[in-house]
């Protein structure tokens, strides 16, 4: 069965459409452009650089020695959700909404999945599809629900309970299941979310990473070879998992390598890149040598070894209540959202969410004695920084959707994590509580290489926000006029640049306010039911 026989007939209408009103209003018709953008989820120089030097990963290596690479520096805050936004979209999390896994509900009562429908910024492939072409989204983070598309989409996590439902057409997720079976899976796996790994448990975890990997590829594979498509982007969430999970293993510094565990399980990340390497090969040598090929990472990675849990030091330091179960009559409080890293709201005690505070004057002099304190938080043990930077939201985001941001965000020094901690925890600091070994850092990675990018040896330093202006210069469309973002011309060839200049065009990316529809909260997925809340 072939999704092109399910929609081949309403996708020929929709293009057939789109290229009669670009002809129309003298958009001077489609580019000859096809670009493959592989995305690898934590993928960091730190691991890749000494693999390449053994020459364990030819086909990353070749993409680098025939194209251009750059170390691409994310948004904040460093996750996912917000990062794979920004470079779908190409504005800061102030103008497309998305902040983190989860969000504080209208009710202020505790937190929910985010979903694709908290999205306020139209992502490439809309726009692309506008202009005609037709586009396959892959296991992007944060696309469930499925868009509707000029192409095929498939969801990337969280899913929340929901296991079906998840790709455009939905016909599609026959054949996903289909290859599936043929791997000797009941379905096609979707990528879990608020996993833990439990002692004694590493093997199986670390199959399910090998099995959902070679699923994913054997799809992508297969849409890639057998639909027509002017851009696919794909993307492999397990390279970000097993380095969470495995860094201890390979690491001997780390406060939970043992040797027994080391020698069973210190090659996995190892072992994951070098099948990865050989899934961007294979991907790149089927779509073609006229090409274009991104291979980028949402973020970087490093080792944690030791934990900051923000809850307990908001109450230690009188900023938060102390027994989280007894409310609050009323008066400011800060607050921790999420299950992990350096995020504050300051709201009523009372359970608002900052429209209701007493005074902006004494919301504002909270934030900035907090700020102020995390700046100068060191390790007891070792006397050094805790907190590598911090920023009040104003300082970081900008744009419409400003005030659904964290009021203060902060980055992590190497090495620390940002945890919430166990009730029986009593202490600010401590040994990671979560079983994360391994956890984000700002600097990613990107790879460029085909018909359009240069060929230079020297590594430059990249933004995520510039991949979206990228892509639609890669397929002569007009950059929508709000973007943040611009086109990488460090990376493209100087006579492709000279003979197609960037255009900014009169579109808008950003949904405005006044356009997004009331959503009621009544009935979504609270945080609490996942795994990741202990």
């Amino acid at each position: 069965m072939s999704l092109r026989r399910i929609v081949g007939y309403r996708v020929t209408i929709l293009a057939s459409v789109a290229l009669a009103w670009n002809a129309f209003s003298g958009c001077g018709g489609r580019s000859e452009s096809r670009v493959l953008i592989i995305g690898l989820d934590g993928a960091t120089f730190e691991v890749l650089d000494p693999l390449m030097e053994e020459g364990a990963l030819p086909h990353l290596s070749a993409l680098r020695d025939r194209g251009s690479s750059g170390t691409l520096r994310t948004i904040f805050p460093v996750v996912s959700p917000p990062a794979w936004t920004s470079a779908t979209t190409g504005v800061n999390p102030g103008k497309h909404n998305i902040y983190d896994f989860t969000r504080i509900p209208d009710d202020g009562r505790g937190e929910v999945l985010s979903t694709s429908r908290d999205r306020r910024c139209h992502p490439v492939w809309k726009l692309l599809n506008e202009e005609g072409y037709r586009t396959g989204i892959m296991n992007i983070p944060l696309t469930f629900p499925p868009d509707s598309v000029d192409g095929f989409f498939v969801s990337g996590f969280p899913y929340g309970r929901s296991t079906t439902g998840y790709t455009y057409p939905s016909e599609l997720e026959a054949i996903l299941d289909e290859e599936a079976r043929r791997l000797g899976l009941p379905r096609y796996p979707l990528d879990p979310f608020g996993e833990s790994l439990r002692p004694g448990w590493e093997g199986a975890m670390l199959g399910d990473f090998r099995r959902i990997l070679e699923a994913h590829h054997t799809v992508a594979r297969r849409l890639l070879t057998e639909e027509d498509w002017d851009l696919f982007w794909v993307v492999f969430t397990g390279t970000d998992k097993v380095q969470h999970f495995f860094w201890k293993f390979a690491d001997s510094d780390h406060p939970g390598y043992t040797r027994t565990k080391g020698a069973l399980y210190g090659s996995a990340i190892r072992e994951f890149w070098l099948r990865v390497d050989e899934i961007v090969g294979e991907l790149v040598a089927s779509a073609g040598p006229r090409t274009d090929v991104i291979v980028l990472s949402d973020h970087g990675f490093g080792p944690i070894y030791r934990e900051l849990r923000l809850p307990r030091w908001l109450r230690d330091t009188g900023h938060a209540r102390k027994d989280p179960a007894t409310p609050r009559s009323g008066g400011l409080e800060a607050i921790s959202p999420g299950p992990f890293g350096g995020l504050v709201h300051i709201r009523d005690g009372r359970g608002g969410t900052g429209e209701d505070v007493e005074t902006a004057e004494a919301a504002e002099d909270m934030k900035r004695r907090i700020l102020a304190e995390l700046k100068t938080l060191v390790d007891p043990e070792s006397g050094e920084p805790i907190v590598e930077r911090a920023y009040s939201r104003e300082e970081v985001f900008s744009g419409p959707y400003l005030e659904n941001a964290p009021d203060i965000l902060f980055l992590e020094s190497p090495t620390w994590f940002v945890g919430r901690g166990k009730p029986e925890e009593l202490e600010i600091f401590g040994a990671p509580g979560y079983t994360f070994s391994g956890y984000h850092r700002p600097e990613g990675i990107l790879l460029a290489a085909g018909p359009h990018f240069s060929a230079d040896p020297e590594r430059k330093r990249l933004s995520i926000l510039d991949v979206a202006p990228t892509v639609y210069w890669l397929f002569g469309a007009d950059l929508p006029a709000d973007l943040d973002g611009h086109v990488m011309a460090d990376l493209v060839r100087a006579d492709s640049l000279a003979a197609r200049p960037p255009r900014i065009g009169e579109r808008r990316a950003v949904i405005p306010p006044s356009e997004v529809r009331a959503v009621s909260d009544a009935g979504l997925e609270r945080l609490e039911s996942l795994g990741y809340v202990r």
